[in-house]
This record gives C-alpha cells, sequence and structure tokens, in this order.
C-alpha cells in the first residue's frame, strides 16, 4: 500500500487530474467571457443610451420631489389658522402697529429657510399694499429689499409691483443672478430661482420663495460637465448650467426620450407634477469613445484572465499536490513512531505551531469571556438595585435572580477632607481595600459602585451582624489616620431573601443622610431617635433674613447666621440639615439681589453657584466663611443702592411688589405719582438699569416659581395669581426666562426636598 501511494505515477496523476480539472473550468469561463464580449459589444450604444435616460430620470425624480415637497410645505404653513390671522394683522402695520408679529411670523418661516434639504436661500413676504416686505433678517421696504439686498436686472421693484397670480397659488419663475449691495461694496448671491406663491386669501400679500438652483443641481444632478436645462410648460428657459440659450431641437409636448442633434445627443423628459421639460445634452462624441474604450477593456480582460487563469492553475496545481505527497510521506513514516518525532517535519512543525498557537489564542478567549462574564454580572446587579429592567439576554442569568439565602447590604459613600491630585485613582485604591476586607468568598459576595462615589456590597448568607461591624470598626481605626479622606458606612439588617435590592439600596441611602458633620468616618446602622425632631428654620426665620439682606446690615445678617448654625450645632443636627439650612440661604439671597435687580451680583451666582460645594463640606466653620464670602458682596450692594435709591423708584418698586397680581401697567402707576408715563419709564430705567415691563415680568415669574412648588394648585390658576390673564403668555415668558415649561419645572422640584428658609418675598 505504501509503495503504492509514493510511486511516481500516483504523483504524477494526482496532478494530472488537478490540472485538467482547472483548465476545463477555465475553457468553459473563456468561452463564456468571448461569448458575453461579442454580446455586449453590440449593447455598448443602448447600454449608453440607457444610462443617460436613467441618469436624467433620477435627476428629473429628484427635482420633481423637490418641488412637490416645497410646495407641501408651503401649502401647510398658509394652511394655519394663526399663520392667516397674523398675515392679516400685518397686511395693516401701519395701523395696528402690532410690530411684535414679525418675530412670530419670522419663525414660522424659519422651519423654511432653515431645512438643510429644501435649499430656500429666504422666504420674503411681500405685502404689496403696503409696499414693505418682511424675511428672515426682518422688515425692510420693497425698494431697498429687491433695490440693495436682492437686487436683479431681471427682477427689479418695479416687476414685483406690477406681478399678479391670477388663480395660480405657485409661479415659477426664471432663475437669475442675484447681488446684495450696500454703500461700499457688492456682494454676488448667486443664482436664484423665485418662487411666488399667493397667501390666501389675501389677494395684496405675495410670498417670494428663493429656491437655490445650483444647489438642488448639486444634489440630484450628475455629476459630469454635461448642460443641463429646465423648461417650463411654455418652453421659457428656467435654469442652465451653461451660459446662453439652448440650441435645441423641437421637443414634443409629453413623455420623454432623447433625439441626436449632430455631434450632441438631447435627452429629455417631462415631469408629471410640474409640467417642466428636463434636458440634458450630452457630446456623441463621449459616448463614441465610452464604447471603444469598454471593447478595449473587455478584449484586455479577456486576454488577462485566460492567462492569469493557466499560470494559476499550474501553480495551485502543484501547491496542492507537492505538500500533500509529503504529507502522506511523513504519516507513512512515523506510522509507529511516536508523536515527538513528527516535529523534525517541516510542515509538522508548521502544523504543531499552528495548533500551540490555536490553543494559546483558546485560552486567552477563555480567560476574557471569563472577565466579561464577570463585568455582566456586576452590570445586572446594578440594574436589579437600581431598578432598572433588564435586557432580555439578561434577564435569563441565574445569578442575578432575586436569592433566596439572606443577605446583608453596605453602602459606603467616600468624602474628601482635602481632595488628592489623582482623584480617581484614589478612590479606586480605596475600594479595593474594601472590597478586600469583605470578599474572601467571591460566589457570596457582590461589590457594585451605584455612584461615583459610592461602592455597594451585597453579602450573602453573612452570618451575624456583629462580625461585619467587627470588619467595619477595623477599618474605622485603619482610616483614623487618614488625612485627606473619610468614609461614610450605611450597614443594613440581615434581609430574607424577599426583600428586593431596590429597597435595601434606598433605605442606606437614607441612612447615609444621618452622618453628623464632623470629618470622621462614620458607620450608621439605623436613624437616630434624635432624627425626628431634625431642626428646621422656620419660615419666618426665612422672612427675617430676606429682611435682614434689604437692610444692608452687615452685622446683623452674619450675627443671624452664626445663631442658626449654633442651633444646628447644639441640636447635632446632621450634615444634610447644614446643607439644607446653606441652600435655603442662598435662596434668600438670591431673591434679594433679583428684586432689587443687583445684575453684577446675579450674573455672579449664576456662574458659579456656591450650592455645589456644600455638599463636600464637613465642617461648621465652612459653612460660616462660605455664607460669610456670599453675603458680604450683596450687602456692599445694598447699601450702596440704598444711598442712592430714588422716592419715586421705591414707591414704583414697592407698589408693583405688592400689586404685582393685577392688571397693571406703567400708565397705571405713573398716574399714581402724578408723572406722564414716558419720564416714568426713562427715569426708572436710569435708576435700575432695566425696563418697567422686564422687572414687571421678572417678578411675576419669581412668584409664580415658588407657587408651582405646591402640586395642588392649577398651572392656569397660578397664572392668573401672579396678573397674566392668558396662562400661553405665562408659559412663554416662564420658559424664556428659565429654560423650560412650567409643568417641566414642577415635575424636576415639586414634591423633592425643600430647603429649610422659605419665603413668600422677591
Amino acid at each position: 500500500m505504501r509503495g503504492l501511494l509514493t510511486s511516481k505515477f500516483s504523483l504524477n496523476r494526482l496532478f494530472v487530474k488537478l490540472m485538467l480539472s482547472f483548465v476545463s473550468v477555465i475553457l468553459i469561463l473563456a468561452s463564456f467571457n468571448l461569448f458575453s464580449h461579442l454580446y455586449l459589444s453590440k449593447k455598448v450604444y443602448q447600454e449608453m443610451v440607457r444610462q443617460n435616460e436613467l441618469g436624467l430620470a433620477q435627476t428629473v425624480e429628484g427635482y420633481e420631489n423637490h418641488f412637490r415637497l416645497t410646495q407641501n410645505m408651503i401649502l401647510a404653513l398658509t394652511q394655519s389658522d394663526t399663520w392667516t390671522a397674523n398675515l392679516g394683522m400685518l397686511s395693516h402695520l401701519k395701523e395696528n402697529r402690532r410690530y411684535d408679529l414679525p418675530a412670530e411670523v419670522k419663525s414660522d418661516l424659519s422651519t423654511l429657510y432653515t431645512n438643510p434639504f429644501l435649499h430656500i436661500d429666504n422666504f420674503i413676504l411681500y405685502f404689496k399694499q403696503e409696499d414693505y416686505v418682511l424675511e428672515k433678517e426682518g422688515l425692510s421696504s420693497a425698494s431697498d429689499m429687491f433695490g440693495k439686498y436682492y437686487y436683479s436686472k431681471e427682477y427689479p421693484p418695479d416687476y414685483w409691483r406690477t406681478q399678479t397670480m391670477n388663480n395660480q397659488f405657485l409661479k415659477v419663475m426664471p432663475a437669475a443672478n442675484f447681488t446684495e449691495n450696500t454703500v461700499h461694496s457688492s456682494r454676488s448671491l448667486g443664482q436664484l430661482m423665485p418662487i411666488m406663491m399667493k397667501a390666501i386669501p389675501y389677494e395684496d400679500v405675495y410670498g417670494i420663495v428663493m429656491l437655490n438652483p445650483q444647489h438642488m443641481q448639486d444634489t440630484y444632478g450628475d455629476a459630469g460637465n454635461n448642460p443641463f436645462y429646465i423648461l417650463d410648460k411654455e418652453g421659457r428657459l428656467l435654469f442652465t448650467t451653461k451660459e446662453g440659450d439652448m440650441q435645441n431641437p423641437q421637443l414634443p409636448e409629453d413623455g420623454g426620450g432623447h433625439e441626436r442633434v449632430g455631434d450632441e445627443y438631447y435627452f429629455y423628459e417631462k415631469g408629471k407634477q410640474t409640467g417642466f421639460t428636463y434636458v440634458r445634452v450630452t457630446q456623441a462624441a463621449v459616448i463614441a469613445a465610452e464604447m471603444r474604450g469598454m471593447q478595449i477593456l473587455l478584449a484586455v480582460l479577456l486576454g488577462a484572465a485566460i492567462l492569469i487563469s493557466v499560470l494559476s492553475s499550474l501553480f495551485f496545481s502543484l501547491r496542492l499536490n507537492q505538500p500533500l505527497q509529503r504529507l502522506i510521506s511523513a504519516l507513512d513514516r512515523n506510522l509507529d513512531s511516536g508523536v515527538d518525532k513528527l516535529s523534525s517535519v517541516q510542515e509538522f512543525a508548521i502544523i504543531g505551531e499552528r495548533l500551540s498557537s490555536i490553543l494559546e489564542n483558546n485560552r486567552y478567549i477563555q480567560s476574557d469571556m471569563a472577565q466579561k462574564n464577570s463585568l455582566i454580572r456586576q452590570y445586572a446587579y446594578t440594574h436589579r438595585v437600581k431598578n432598572i429592567p433588564l435586557s432580555s439576554y439578561l434577564a435569563d442569568v441565574e445569578e442575578v435572580r432575586q436569592p433566596e439565602q439572606p443577605y446583608v447590604s453596605i453602602l459606603f459613600k467616600v468624602g474628601f477632607k482635602s481632595p488628592p491630585d489623582e482623584l480617581g485613582q484614589y478612590t479606586l485604591l480605596m475600594w479595593k481595600l474594601i472590597q478586600g476586607l469583605f470578599t474572601s468568598n467571591k460566589n457570596n459576595c457582590v461589590a457594585l459602585q451605584p455612584e461615583q462615589d459610592q461602592l455597594l456590597l451585597l453579602l450573602f448568607d453573612p452570618g451575624p451582624q456583629s462580625g461585619i461591624l467587627q470588619a467595619l470598626d477595623t477599618l474605622k481605626e485603619l482610616l483614623a489616620t487618614e488625612e485627606s479622606l473619610y468614609l461614610t458606612i450605611a450597614v443594613s439588617p440581615v434581609y430574607s431573601g424577599e426583600i428586593p435590592f431596590t429597597d435595601a439600596y434606598s433605605n442606606l441611602s437614607m441612612l447615609l443622610k444621618e452622618r453628623r458633620l464632623n470629618a470622621e468616618t462614620q458607620v450608621i446602622v439605623e436613624p437616630r431617635a434624635s432624627s425626628s425632631n431634625a431642626f428646621h428654620v422656620k419660615v419666618t426665620y426665612g422672612e427675617e433674613l430676606f429682611n435682614l439682606l434689604q437692610s444692608g446690615k452687615e452685622d446683623a445678617v452674619l450675627a443671624w447666621l452664626d445663631r442658626q448654625l449654633e442651633q444646628l450645632q447644639h441640636k447635632d443636627a446632621a450634615a444634610e440639615d447644614f446643607r439644607t439650612f446653606a441652600l435655603g440661604a442662598v435662596e434668600q439671597i438670591g431673591k434679594t439681589v433679583m428684586k432689587l435687580n443687583l445684575k453684577h451680583i446675579e450674573a455672579k451666582l449664576h456662574s458659579s453657584p456656591p450650592g455645589k460645594a456644600f455638599g463636600d463640606f464637613h465642617s461648621v466653620q465652612q459653612y460660616r466663611e462660605s455664607l460669610q464670602e456670599l453675603v458680604q458682596p450683596v450687602l456692599a450692594a445694598v447699601r450702596s443702592q440704598l444711598e442712592t435709591r430714588d422716592p419715586v423708584i421705591s414707591f414704583a418698586l414697592d407698589y408693583l411688589d405688592h400689586h404685582y397680581g393685577e392688571d397693571i401697567n406703567l400708565n397705571l402707576v405713573a398716574d399714581k405719582l402724578n408723572l406722564t408715563p414716558g419720564y416714568l419709564s426713562s427715569i426708572f430705567k436710569e435708576k435700575t438699569n432695566i425696563n418697567f415691563s422686564e422687572y414687571l415680568n421678572n417678578l411675576r415669574i419669581e412668584r409664580a416659581k415658588e407657587l408651582l412648588v405646591n402640586v395642588d394648585l392649577r398651572i392656569q390658576d397660578i397664572a392668573a395669581q401672579v396678573g397674566y390673564q392668558n396662562v400661553n403668555s405665562f408659559i412663554r415668558m416662564f420658559k424664556r426666562r428659565y429654560g423650560l415649561t412650567p409643568g417641566e419645572y414642577r415635575k424636576r422640584h415639586a414634591g423633592g426636598d425643600a430647603p429649610f428658609i422659605s419665603s413668600s418675598h422677591g
């Protein structure tokens, strides 16, 4: 059997069979390629023509869809009752002087000219009777608009004054070059295609849409330099990519096709939607050159394919035959030998190396999969703790289902006395230390990080709680000498398996708020008995602080703050109580700044809110220094303002503060002061650096913000209570000031932890 396999005849037979098989395939493919070449050479011309027709059809479809989309967008806009009413008011702007409406109409127009897919350069509303226009830059006269900003010799101002729409809704006009002419310069706006529309039902109001035909051509046209034309139903040229008129044959009225005239092919198609005729011109020499190029390419490819196939068949026959024979010979020689002897053969050595590499990769993959499974396990547990629905593939993970065995949860929160340079790395080392104390048996412990500064341990079958507290006391002793950080540790009782992880985490989060104000590591097992009697500053105290701030007396304000902080300290209040008190004080300071219109102080408060730092404070002195630093510039500004306070302004501000919920205006307040409205407006602006109406709106919105926390009040009732009879006006003004609607603000702030200090004053 061995002699038969290793004989020269056997080797040649395998080689011959491989070679003949390759050659047979080559002959079949060569015959097919030759037939294809002969057949395709006759079809090149038709294919070139078809490609041009398909290209034109795609271009026509793009243009038609674009014109239809533009018309539909304009129709949708004009069918709005608000739009129609606004146009009616603007068409008699000089009579009704509704100068607030252009901004609203401009906002509606912006949905068209800001849409990048519509290629609209501008949307101009032309009020023919009053001879002015409204466009994206605002109001201007028709003479300035069409004589300066959108000037074209084909479309002078008199052209638009004489235009009528009759029974048409849209009228597309030929594209022309437009320029913007100013006193010192002239800037080209490029080619624009005006589309005139009737602003139903007003006969003297027209919309003029300035389409950018070059952008449309770049989007829908072909990538070549072939001349392209668009003709309207009367054969008038609307747009062309080539200078001069089109020298074209007589095109049929319907359908599409192509005509050859001289050295040019005219491909044309009529749009079903618009009735426009689209024409693309291709040189006959281009098609002939492409046909010759394809024939040459097919011939070269055929010859190259045959040559490469023959050489490749010979090469692969040898490559397949020789190693196979060597492998058989090696197997035959080592049939009765040990495996170690096979490594001396190069082919088997390579195979051995490849197998070793495969095994090594397999071990790496298994290790990587184990690590990923651990991450997936932690990810799934985090979802359980935070009550986030699991994905379908995680819901089946057996380990993350609610266990039946008892467990204890421990929540660690890190705080820093003086944050180190590498905060993240420092925190990570702390978490590793904690896990090392509790994760000796990894199957009974899960470590999660629900927040950046928190670590949650779930200990299953934990034993008595005393053992856990003993380990935490050891950790507390280790951190006693730590100069940069401290921990707050909340420990749950031993829960049965029926208690959800979410409830355990929620209870621990509440326990964290029991921390007292110091820089020591604290272990909290249960709420303190005094927590139910936690110190809260009364509403009247908030009013007292507000009045003290308005008086500008620094000694009185600082003494008041010291008394409250000392009272909190005497009551052994939690750190959260100190933080809530400080936030309430900050709120009263902000209200004082807003009411007294201390612009520079208000800007500073918004740029760096002081409340962000309170969460890191760990001493009464930090709160005292922070609040003092905050109130001192405010009190200085208040004293300065009190020194220069005008009696007229004092009366006006006091009247607004007590009557903002009524229907009041500038004329009413001026009448009570026996002043003209114009004089009161100017002196109010001069003394307060803010307009009368803006101050009144800010005052009303600030009062509304306080009322929104009460979820029992309806938003429309709040609007009426602060002086807005129109709830839509109230919503618009509220969003302009705070960036949120009243409903959104209520969802964020109602029902949460309110500051200790609260007041009905400004």
